[in-house]
């Protein structure tokens, strides 16, 4: 995983989220009130934020990736409206009120004029962390390392979105100390599946009594495809097929 940008020139991939409220509710409940959450918050607090509906819930988006500095995404919202979110790659000489100096240009838009503040609070993907780390599960999220703290059961030859993977299965040793996103502190196991030549990661699952709580999914993906300029550019969706 730590070598995953470099096997790679491009890659697009279908991305699905699934998640089980209120499990996660519970879940973060828990660590509110653990010592973990006490070094983390201080006291715990009488009230507790949760943005997740009661019931499943989920979204699904679109990615095209050569970089850090350049991907798009178009992220499914209700309605048929897409959301496209585009890091150009094209890197700011000194720092404006978009962004600092060093970092790449990057425009959005909806595809019905939406804004966010309309969209439901659970709607991590609009931050790009929730869709990117799969692609880069070391220096995004730091994937690799965390799995490494855990007792790992290795299972070859599994097959996942059309690609040759392995499913790493981990339980905790010691308890974490923080809570380690993408991953729910206090589930009883982590799944993740890598993709055996390139490394990226197809699936990441926290789970609780044999079930997810959450999951991000590669439904479909492409490597080493040429992309043309419409990539970065285009205003409307692009086609998948």
């Amino acid at each position: 995983m730590s070598t995953a940008p470099e096997r790679y020139e491009t890659v697009r991939a279908a991305l699905v989220y699934r998640g089980d409220g209120p499990k996660i509710k519970a879940m973060r409940e828990r660590y509110a009130r653990s010592e973990a959450g006490r070094r983390t918050f201080g006291d715990s607090p009488d009230r507790i934020w949760h943005p997740e509906p009661d019931s499943a819930f989920g979204w699904r988006c679109k990615i095209w990736r050569v970089d850090e500095h350049q991907w798009r995404q178009e992220l499914d919202l209700s309605d048929g409206e897409i959301s496209i979110l585009v890091s150009n790659g094209r890197i700011r000489p000194f720092g404006t009120p978009e962004g600092p100096a060093g970092s790449s240009e990057i425009w959005e838009l909806r595809t019905l004029g939406s804004s966010r503040s309309e969209d439901p609070r659970w709607l991590t993907a609009t931050d790009v962390f929730w869709t990117m780390y799969p692609f880069d599960p070391s220096g995004t999220a730091g994937i690799d390392g965390e799995l490494r703290g855990m007792e790992l059961s290795v299972e070859e030859g599994v097959s996942w979105a059309g690609r040759d993977a392995v499913r790493l299965k981990g339980v905790l040793v010691e308890e974490w100390e923080y809570p380690p996103e993408p991953l729910w502190w206090g589930a009883d196991e982590y799944e993740a599946v890598v993709d055996a030549e390139r490394g990226v990661l197809l699936r990441l699952a926290s789970r609780l009594g044999g079930e997810d709580i959450d999951a991000l999914e590669v439904e479909e993906i492409h490597f080493d495809e040429p992309f043309g300029d419409e990539v970065f550019d285009s205003r409307e969706p692009l086609s998948w097929s």
